[in-house]
């Protein structure tokens, strides 16, 4: 097919794009296609959004969570409502990515915001996602620190919106069409079986 890969936009901030990492194997894993990805999180200036604002959305999405984790037997715990530093994370995704790891760097520091509801823009939980993921707790610190990757995740936002037209994560790119949600994985499966000549 044209344009063979998957572009798959997640943020460490989204209870649904932990539920689509989660099945990201399952799902997409056996499709043959390269799977690119890439973490983005809303800066105020591109993304204003704070939860404090809409409290009847936030008590929605607490119940929601709680029934989708239930339905895949899973055990959530909500961190927080402030933010953290979320270039820290997202630039530690990075450098777990360019050493092979970043689907296990990403699942492990998924399973900590919302499994465990720890705090990413924490030093020590970054240093203990990296120990779960089977990587070196330096290594992966430096490049949460690292200028050059924290810039590069606070971009991703903007790069995102720019290239495929996302508007929030999960989205999934295949092709030129835009999937977003965790619930439209199958879609996303489906299209992919199709233009290869298989049966969906």
């Amino acid at each position: 097919m044209g344009d063979a890969s998957i572009r798959f936009y997640f943020s460490f901030r989204s209870p649904y794009a932990w539920f689509a990492a989660e099945r990201l194997e399952a799902e997409l894993g056996d499709l043959g296609v390269p799977i690119e990805r890439i973490p983005i999180y809303p800066t105020p200036e591109l993304f204003p959004n704070d939860p404090a604002a809409m409290p009847e959305k936030v008590a929605y999405l607490v119940q929601d969570v709680r029934r989708l984790a239930r339905e895949r037997g899973l055990t959530v715990r909500f961190p927080s409502g402030l933010d953290p530093d979320w270039s820290l994370s997202h630039a530690a995704f990075l450098g777990a990515q360019r050493q092979g790891a970043g689907h296990r760097f990403m699942l492990e520091a998924f399973r900590k915001r919302f499994g465990e509801g720890l705090d990413l823009g924490k030093d020590d939980v970054i240093a203990d996602t990296a120990r779960q993921a089977g990587l070196d707790p330096e290594t992966i610190l430096a490049a949460a620190h690292s200028d050059e990757l924290r810039a590069e995740a606070s971009e991703g936002w903007k790069r995102g919106r720019e290239r495929d037209g996302i508007f929030g994560v999960p989205s999934f790119v295949c092709a030129g069409k835009l999937y977003w949600g965790q619930d439209r994985m199958h879609f996303l499966r489906n299209a992919v079986i199709r233009k290869s000549g298989g049966d969906a």
